[in-house]
């Protein structure tokens, strides 16, 4: 939320609409993203090496982010959805890395020295899909129009799919991953 002009009594806020960020996932090993124990994080992907912003930086609580196959082994293959998740927190990534509340989770890296204006994803409302990448093909084309941020992909999506982990990740069962602490889900409909 932005407060636009600071006029002696007059305010006017403006709510920043929800976008929805993509980008090619070239090796899904279980860590990033990390969808174990009824959340999924992105903290140790998609940062800039040139100093300009990206898609974790960018993000704010509320957007979408979307990964999609790409042609490595470790990968779904072109055209194919891995993961969608809705940002319901970001912290700096410092954070992530020190509360004990995220002290389990498989892609905290506490040895990390490069933190200063990096950021940790976190979402409890995602759908990861790993093995199991559904074609995109299947996303009905009005979902597809510009710009792709349209809440309508978030109302089919959750028509789809029931949120959660739907398939294991792409390069292999991690030793993190651990069936148990996944948040069970299956499909809305048999296609």
């Amino acid at each position: 939320m932005a407060i636009l002009g600071t006029h002696r009594y007059v305010y006017r806020t403006i709510m920043r609409e929800r976008w929805l960020f993509s980008y090619v996932v070239d090796h899904d090993l279980g860590y990033a993203p990390n969808p174990v124990g009824g959340l999924c994080t992105l903290a140790y992907c998609k940062f800039s090496q040139s100093g300009k912003r990206n898609l974790v930086e960018m993000a704010e609580e509320g957007d979408w982010v979307v990964g999609t196959g790409g042609q490595s082994h470790e990968s779904a293959g072109n055209g194919k959805l891995i993961y969608a998740m809705r940002v319901t927190r970001k912290i700096p990534l410092v954070r992530y890395l020190t509360s004990p509340q995220y002290a389990d989770r498989a892609d905290r890296f506490e040895n990390d020295q490069n933190t200063h204006g990096r950021f940790a994803l976190i979402s409890n409302d995602f759908c990861y899909f790993g093995q199991n990448a559904i074609d995109v093909a299947r996303i009905p084309s009005r979902h597809l129009t510009h710009p792709f941020e349209k809440l309508d992909f978030e109302d089919w999506l959750r028509a789809e799919f029931t949120p959660g982990v739907h398939g294991e990740p792409c390069g292999g069962r991690p030793p993190h991953w651990n069936s148990r602490r996944r948040m069970p889900c299956r499909p809305r409909r048999v296609c």
